[in-house]
């Protein structure tokens, strides 16, 4: 285990901080292109991307860019890119702990096509987590959490690891005196963490198809959803739904719903991780849900509008946070309507 520590020293111990778990982390390489020819030699345009990403990463980089002290555990492992990953985390400004590995470690790549506005992404597997890298995950946890800390474990689990995984690291996380934000890729694994009352759940539209089994298509299914995982026990649930940039939030006091103009877009990398970013920091400062919400979209607008995953501080969303509105959300009546056909692009 090392630590790398750059920037300013670390906040005080008697602070909160958030703290961001990244199981299963990779390199995301994102490239340019005008009108992708499959088959054939193409040329970039514009700055290639070299981002260390995983979505408990880009949780990290996402809170410390609104100013949140936080501190990211990422398990790496020792295969070149690996070994590249780590590298390149010295960039960061922020506390970082390593845990190294055994097996490969994930190489990512986001092709954004102008010609026909679309984007192409290839994804790898990582191999090699066995339950004693959990248990040092888990240790890891226990040595920095305070009392107060908000813990996010985020991103889908390596497929050697088993589904009941992240319940486990959730308890621990709560017998420490944390709070729990979680994403879990949606899926058995956040099924098995709901019992353990996380504070936060957050997931895409497409990750509720996949953890109701069901199409979600229209504003009220995504309602529904929601409000089924709260009932089941997640105090809050957020909602991301790509198309429109549009999000969702079901709490114990009500639900919301941001309304993102459309922006032009970059490309979808990190728009997740910067909504719950946004919310996360907007809470830890005592906004109510509805402006956290509108915080959380801002955040996630200013994500996609550009290319690769790259965070905004509040000065840099503040333009993007001007544009929302909030929906306070009585009924599927409140929903707004027309409902945009096919959000399904994510």
């Amino acid at each position: 285990m090392s630590e790398i520590r750059t920037g300013e020293p670390t906040e005080p111990r008697y602070e909160s901080k958030a703290i961001t778990v990244e199981l299963n982390p990779y390199l995301e390489r994102t490239l340019t292109t005008h009108f992708l020819a499959v088959g054939y030699h193409n040329r970039t345009v514009g700055t290639t991307r070299l981002d260390v990403a995983g979505r408990g990463m880009n949780v990290g980089r996402a809170l410390h860019a609104l100013g949140v002290p936080t501190h990211a555990i990422v398990l790496i492992g020792v295969d070149a890119t690996g070994r590249a990953y780590e590298a390149l985390l010295a960039e960061e400004q922020f506390p970082i702990t390593v845990l190294r590995r055994s097996g490969l470690t994930r190489n990512n790549i986001v092709i954004k096509d102008t010609g026909l506005n679309n984007e192409t992404v290839i994804l790898e597997d990582s191999d090699g987590v066995t339950l004693d890298d959990l248990r040092i995950v888990s240790d890891t946890l226990i040595q920095l959490i305070n009392p107060g800390d908000m813990v996010v474990f985020a991103g889908g689990l390596p497929a050697s690891v088993p589904t009941d995984a992240y319940a486990g690291l959730i308890e621990v996380a709560q017998r420490a005196g944390a709070k729990v934000a979680i994403n879990a890729g949606g899926g058995e694994a956040l099924e098995q963490a709901l019992p353990a009352g996380p504070d936060v759940i957050y997931l895409t539209r497409t990750e509720l198809e996949g953890l109701f089994n069901v199409p979600v298509r229209a504003y009220e299914d995504v309602l529904y959803c929601a409000q089924q995982l709260h009932q089941r026990g997640a105090h809050r649930v957020l909602v991301s739904m790509p198309r429109r940039m549009d999000a969702l939030l079901v709490t114990d006091e009500g639900a919301w719903m941001a309304d993102q103009p459309q922006v032009d877009l970059g490309t979808r990398s990190g728009q997740a991780e910067a909504l719950v970013a946004g919310y996360l920091a907007a809470r830890r400062q005592g906004d109510p849900p509805e402006v956290a919400l509108r915080l959380a979209a801002a955040a996630a607008a200013y994500t996609v509008a550009h290319v690769g995953a790259d965070f905004g501080s509040r000065h840099d969303i503040e333009p993007y946070y001007a544009e929302t509105v909030i929906i306070p959300i009585h009924s599927a009546d409140d929903l707004p309507k027309p409902e945009p056909p096919g959000l399904d692009e994510e």
